[in-house]
């Protein structure tokens, strides 16, 4: 990454356990940087019981697919504690992007089969293979979360297991830190419920230069009315980093 920071703030905003490479590579660059986390990761609401019901039983599904890394560490932490993490080495695993990539080869110390080009949920489901006879796609994901994926696969004649893994909330900020993200001159978005989380902890007051990770986030900000400075050429943090210390 070769973009110096000319000393302005960045604001980061993904969870406290998610943050620590963004705002490694910004403040190696001379940035500022805000740490607002605008959303944290806990359970389902209801329980994980239909997480457990899928995850006994894996060995009817041929792929398992993760739109996120939060996906990943909630699935596989769920399926240690039902001792069932060893059945996910017999399917074939499919993942949105490079981030989520890396965190199923650091979880189950192996490569997914799929990745697609383009790093969202729809050229996920169009990169698929058809479907076999009794082929299913286990899908765990956020509840509330997009259903572009399951929805995709569907469309496509897989049978689809999509269920909540975790939940995202939004935590709050105290006042003090709400004025420091106030005149911030750039805020970065990794996801649609970052998005989300800062409006509410901001009382829907945007002002700083939006940079975001992929078009899905950038989506989002459309929808919220937000304009989006710039987005990452790469979905990772050194993409958001670079994005948000070269926007104008």
């Amino acid at each position: 990454m070769s973009n110096r920071s000319d000393g302005r703030i960045v604001v980061v905003t993904r969870a406290s356990h998610q943050s620590a490479d963004l705002t490694e590579l910004l403040r190696a660059a001379g940035a500022e940087v805000i740490e607002a986390p605008a959303i944290a990761i806990v359970p389902p609401l209801d329980g994980g019981q239909p997480l457990d019901d899928a995850l006994l039983r894996l060995d009817r599904f041929s792929w398992v697919a993760f739109t996120s890394a939060n996906a990943v560490a909630a699935t596989l932490a769920r399926s240690e504690r039902r001792g069932v993490r060893r059945r996910f080495d017999a399917i074939k695993v499919a993942v949105v992007g490079r981030a989520t990539a890396r965190r199923v080869t650091t979880e189950l110390g192996r490569e997914p089969d799929l990745v697609p080009e383009r790093h969202d949920a729809q050229a996920l489901a169009a990169a698929f293979p058809e479907p076999g006879a009794g082929d299913q796609c286990f899908v765990p994901r956020a509840t509330h979360g997009r259903p572009d994926l399951a929805d995709g696969l569907r469309g496509r004649g897989w049978e689809v297991w999509d269920v909540a893994a975790y939940r995202t909330v939004h935590p709050s900020l105290s006042d003090h830190l709400v004025d420091e993200v106030a005149h911030a001159d750039v805020v970065t978005f990794a996801s649609p419920s970052a998005v989300r989380g800062h409006l509410e902890q901001t009382g829907g007051v945007v002002n700083a230069a939006v940079v975001v990770i992929g078009e899905t986030t950038a989506a989002e900000c459309e929808a919220q009315g937000i304009d989006v400075a710039a987005i990452a050429a790469e979905a990772s943090a050194a993409g958001l980093a670079s994005a948000a210390l070269a926007v104008g």
